[in-house]
């Protein structure tokens, strides 16, 4: 692996971040911490705008996360004449481009919140981009196993570049796609972004916005921004950092249960309704100390100041491993017999979030805010 520079002093480092603007996907986010503060060295932060209400934004601060106040990006009429938008499906998804202001960071991977982590993927920050104006992400799907109607035409199965890589697929394998090579082939998924920061990177995506006239006809808001934006700065990943949960009918053979580091639960998601063939939740038969699993904010700020090694040490004996539940059900999930249903999978998502409930409940009544929004 090619690995890049390290971070110069007080450059802040690195970060995995997401976006949350809403309460309903306050669960969400709950679930993809429990995974990612087991398995990685570091820090979660969660950008927030003011549509996210003051009693969740100080929840999630008890909770130990870095909350980054960003302002709502997105087009508009003026600036688009067939721009909608009331369009609610895009209307927080722009906002995501403000990851790139976050100077303060050396490297961050940007990763939405209907995601949950089997397996360490901090290698990704180790990862060269061959400029510092690159982005790294996996290629898009473009086999629309659910024959949505509004997909483009050209969304078939054998347009999709995700045919072309092969299981085990190796960090560096997927290949950089020529400039002349079709439409589809540069086109990747946002669920996960790595990417060096920069305010001209963020003043060049908000002129893109701005003035772009591809942007009203845009049906994956800042997806397919970034894609257009960075046709020939885009490094492809491999399907198992971002598997979208579709690839395991979509791409039989290519999916491996075992192989996933993390899995992301596009179009429905698993809190909309609890798996009724999920036996009830098993207590665990300890309770840790704090209650709820330690964020890697916690340890932020001695990432830079500690050798490696040091810091290392210091974060394992603070993690806790993924819930046993999780990697039992991950093991017996049934093959995928279904193009349209996905509620195996969606188990392991319960399985993560029962486990955090659990603990929510031996501390007071706040569960019931963040509950509130999954339906059973």
């Amino acid at each position: 692996m090619t690995l890049s520079p390290p971070a110069k002093p007080g450059s802040g480092g690195r970060a995995w971040v997401t976006l949350i603007t809403n309460p309903s996907y306050v669960a969400g986010l709950l679930a993809l911490h429990r995974t990612i503060s087991s398995l990685s060295d570091y820090p979660l932060l969660a950008m927030t705008t003011p549509s996210l209400p003051e009693s969740y934004q100080t929840f999630l601060k008890s909770y130990g996360f870095k909350l980054i106040p960003v302002s709502h990006l997105s087009p508009s009429t003026s600036q688009h004449a067939g721009f909608d938008p009331d369009m609610v499906r895009l209307n927080d998804a722009w906002t995501k481009l403000q990851v790139f202001g976050l100077v303060e960071y050396d490297k961050v991977i940007l990763i939405d919140a209907d995601m949950i982590f089997l397996k360490d993927m901090d290698e990704l920050f180790d990862l060269e981009l061959p400029g510092r104006d690159w982005i790294g992400a996996a290629p898009a799907c473009v086999c629309n196993p659910l024959n949505l109607e509004h997909y483009p035409k050209d969304w078939i199965p054998e347009n999709c570049s995700l045919s072309h890589q092969q299981s085990p697929t190796p960090l560096l394998s997927p290949e950089i796609p020529s400039l002349d090579a079709p439409r589809t082939a540069h086109l990747l998924n946002s669920g996960l972004v790595i990417l060096y920061p920069s305010t001209t990177l963020l003043d060049s995506l908000v002129s893109f916005l701005e003035t772009s006239p591809t942007v009203a006809q845009a049906l994956f808001a800042d997806q397919d921004v970034i894609a257009e934006a960075f046709k020939g700065r885009w490094r492809p990943l491999p399907w198992w950092c971002n598997a979208l949960k579709t690839l395991r009918g979509a791409h039989k053979a290519l999916w491996k249960d075992e192989q996933v580091a993390n899995i992301h639960y596009i179009i429905d998601k698993p809190w909309a309704a609890r798996p009724a063939s999920l036996p009830p939740h098993r207590p665990s038969s300890t309770m840790p100390s704090p209650y709820l699993p330690p964020s890697p904010s916690s340890v932020e700020s001695t990432h830079e100041s500690l050798p490696s090694h040091a810091y290392l040490k210091s974060a394992l004996t603070k993690r806790r491993t993924l819930p046993p539940a999780l990697l039992e059900i991950v093991r017996n999930t049934p093959e995928q017999e279904s193009l349209t249903d996905y509620v195996e999978v969606h188990k392991w998502w319960w399985v993560v979030y029962e486990d955090v409930l659990e603990e929510m409940k031996t501390k007071g009544v706040e569960w019931k805010m963040v509950d509130r929004w999954v339906k059973r």
